[in-house]
């Protein structure tokens, strides 16, 4: 059960941070997924998403929402951190050994990024009823069968 709605809510969170990421990384707000680009359309109407498929009350969203509103800082500094390493990546020449540091950089930032999505992860399960996790974890289940049947895992 636990790991179900983690994997469900680390999806959720990633692919948030993925999205902005890919935004940053193109140039431009319509380059990546969200609002006004191709995809998904961003943190909210995944939250829109999640809130509608476990039935979250409206106490639930806001908690739910204020929890995402009060990491967004957080990680939009580590995305700003993997922008800059991006950016330090091109600029470098050939076989410059300061490659060794930004990959180095990139390991704590992801490191950081996984530390920091677990536990607003761990934050918004702590809102859900027992029968919303149940329900997460079926639907995480169905989604690792398609998986398994798509890619052959």
């Amino acid at each position: 059960m636990k790991t179900l709605s983690a994997v469900m809510l680390a999806g959720v969170l990633t692919l948030a941070l993925s999205a902005s990421a890919l935004a940053d990384f193109g140039g431009g707000p319509r380059s990546g997924f969200g609002p006004g680009g191709p995809g998904f359309g961003g943190p909210e109407m995944m939250l829109e998403h999640m809130a509608d498929h476990l039935d979250l009350n409206d106490t639930q969203r806001a908690t739910v929402q204020n929890i995402l509103e009060a990491a967004r800082p957080e990680f939009q500094a580590l995305r700003e951190q993997a922008r800059a390493n991006r950016e330090a990546l091109r600029a470098l020449d050939v076989g410059d050994p300061a490659v060794n540091d930004i990959a180095i950089s990139n390991g704590e930032l992801a490191t950081q990024g996984t530390l920091l999505a677990h536990r607003v992860r761990n934050e918004v399960r702590a809102v859900l009823t027992d029968e919303q996790i149940e329900k997460l974890e079926r639907s995480r289940d169905r989604m690792r069968a398609a998986a398994e049947r798509r890619f052959g895992r």
